[in-house]
């Protein structure tokens, strides 16, 4: 592996928490290929489910489609910034559970690494990134989503909700930043490509989960400016002392606002 691999497992690991090996603090990990087979996925699941409180197995569904919302992005993130597939195989892919602050961080590995670079020519290379976004979500994603809904009761359509609202706020983040040229056209065009065009059956559904509506409210703390609503709830209400989020679709807008403003009245008494 050269240099430049190692800096793009590196990015990886800093920004997506998709690892080299299995990271510092783990105190439970499971191979992500046996999650697919209902055994694998049960044991699981036992196990996440009291570590985050959640009063059903549903919200470990939830949280865990999520978190591997990281996975997915790592893989979106290479075939547009690094023009090269990381190859991600559910074989050599690991899922850690790691204590932090009184919460669980979930966090990933792969074993081995294997970047399958970009053709220059553009047409082959549009090819090229639709076949490798189908293989991953067909062949890896998919199969894991499928067996998480099989065991938890979650509808694959909440589950896959998890992934499209972290996939839009890491868009809008990195199309933000200062990049070279044509970057960001490449970003979006990668994205527009899974969102708009991707067939449903790859995911095993009957609508492309990604093709949803980005909705805008109001920021909590800072007025005049939005953030981005929730596309499916995380059930963080079906957790131990848990209520509906800020930006949770479950909330009516009158809810939200008593929330705006009892949370900036908490602010403005602390700053006095």
């Amino acid at each position: 592996m050269n240099d430049a691999q190692q800096q793009q497992i590196q990015d990886f690991s800093s920004t997506f928490d998709l690892h080299h090996g299995i990271p510092e603090g783990a105190v439970h990990s499971f191979n992500v290929a046996e999650m697919t087979d209902e055994a694998g996925m049960r044991a699981f699941v036992e196990c996440y489910r009291p570590l985050i409180k959640g009063l059903d197995d549903k919200v470990a569904a939830t949280y865990f489609a999520g978190a591997f919302g990281n996975v997915a992005l790592a893989v979106q993130y290479a075939l547009s910034v690094y023009s090269a597939s990381p190859g991600i195989s559910l074989s050599d892919l690991s899922v850690h559970l790691i204590p932090s602050n009184g919460y669980w961080r979930v966090v990933f590995s792969l074993d081995e690494w294997s970047f399958t670079p970009a053709p220059a020519d553009a047409k082959l290379r549009t090819d090229w990134r639709n076949e490798q976004l189908t293989q991953f979500y067909r062949d890896s994603a998919a199969p894991l989503m499928s067996m998480l809904s099989h065991v938890t009761g979650l509808a694959g359509s909440e589950i896959w909700g998890q992934l499209p609202t972290k996939f839009n706020y890491y868009l809008e983040v990195f199309t933000s930043r200062d990049l070279p040229a044509g970057l960001p056209e490449t970003l979006q065009e990668d994205y527009r490509y899974l969102r708009e065009e991707m067939p449903a059956e790859v995911f095993g559904l009957k609508r492309n989960p990604f093709h949803v509506q980005v909705r805008k409210i109001e920021s909590l703390a800072e007025p005049g400016k939005t953030v981005n609503m929730r596309n499916r709830c995380c059930l963080y209400y079906r957790t131990e002392g848990g209520s509906y989020c800020y930006t949770c679709p479950r909330m009516k807008e009158d809810e939200r606002a008593v929330r705006r403003l009892e949370f900036r009245n908490t602010a403005s008494a602390g700053q006095a």
